[in-house]
């Protein structure tokens, strides 16, 4: 009976720890090892598995679908699978040796991510979604950069920058824009649009990214000239790390041509305002990890209205808040 008794607790207390085992070892049952040898690991994590933890975003640790045994991270193959069944015959060849290297897990974000966002395969349809109208209620940028050789037209929805602009302070001088904020990014010669880049808030405070053929169909990568971005891999990379790029590192300044032809923003010379730069110093801060100058622009127009006595109570009273 106490041999019975014991055995009994041994297969309880087992299936009490389950998966959380500190004594787990490497590709033990359901947990595979995943690997990332990068200094930015746990963000990277966060960011992509996130993206796999909720329709929403969440965070994959808080989820179970990540573990954390001995110092070392685990996907639960078991969650993984109850999530997203039909995934898991890209996910089965490369984990069956206990062992997801970050070279696996890029081919398997590029392979699995936009079915595991649910994201639109018609540009049309996600822009319905967003309500996108261009003509009004969305803030425009023009640039040229290092991103891609045909120009850039960004598109913010102002509702959204303004709480971002409005709620700066009280963020800790972040620029944070609120969730499910989309931003389009058209890319352009002249007025034919090559092709359509997008960002989409998720729960998690992260950003999903999707590109958009010229046809309007969901692609893989972007495919100007000079090198196919692959999404969201090559997009979450920039993102979420910490370089700065031109035009804005260089902004209100002009800067110089880069090896693919001209880095600029087209903006008129009231909007290139050195204070708001500095106020704001958004390229650097990157606080959302969008990498453009929308506040400090948006910011600098109202600015600019105000001199020139045409700015309403409303924006005055926005700037007001921000103390300029």
């Amino acid at each position: 009976m106490i041999r019975l008794f014991l055995l009994g607790l041994s297969v309880l207390l087992a299936a009490g720890c389950g998966g959380s085992d500190s004594s787990a070892p490497a590709g033990s049952g359901d947990l595979v090892r995943v690997s990332i040898d990068k200094k930015n690991a746990d963000r990277l994590l966060a960011y992509y598995f996130g993206g796999y933890a909720s329709s929403a975003g969440a965070d994959p640790f808080e989820t179970g679908l990540l573990q954390r045994v001995d110092g070392s991270v685990f996907l639960d193959r078991s969650a993984f699978a109850a999530l997203h069944p039909g995934m898991v015959a890209a996910l089965d060849p490369i984990a069956s040796d206990g062992d997801l290297g970050w070279k696996e897990l890029v081919d398997f974000f590029q392979a699995t991510y936009y079915d595991a966002r649910n994201v639109p395969t018609s540009l049309a349809t996600l822009e319905t979604e967003a309500g996108f109208t261009p003509e009004s209620g969305w803030f425009e940028v023009a640039a040229d950069g290092v991103m891609t050789v045909a120009r850039r037209h960004v598109f913010v929805p102002e509702p959204a920058l303004r709480e971002a602009i409005a709620q700066y302070k009280a963020r800790d001088e972040q620029v944070l824009y609120p969730i499910g904020t989309t931003v389009f990014g058209r890319h352009q010669q002249g007025e034919e649009i090559l092709e359509t880049t997008v960002m989409r808030k998720r729960d998690d405070g992260y950003w999903d990214y999707f590109t958009y053929d010229q046809a309007g169909q969901l692609a893989a990568a972007t495919s100007t000239e000079p090198r196919a971005l692959k999404t969201p891999t090559q997009c979450a990379g920039c993102h979420l790390g910490s370089r700065p790029f031109e035009p804005e590192r260089s902004f209100p300044a002009e800067a110089a041509d880069g090896p693919h032809g001209p880095r600029a923003i087209y903006v008129p010379a009231a909007l290139r305002n050195g204070e708001i730069v500095s106020f704001f110093d958004e390229h650097r801060k990157r606080s959302d990890t969008l990498l453009g100058l929308y506040a400090t622009l948006y910011t600098a127009e109202l600015v600019a209205q105000r001199e020139a006595g045409t700015l309403s109570q409303e924006d005055a009273d926005l700037l007001n808040a921000l103390g300029i």
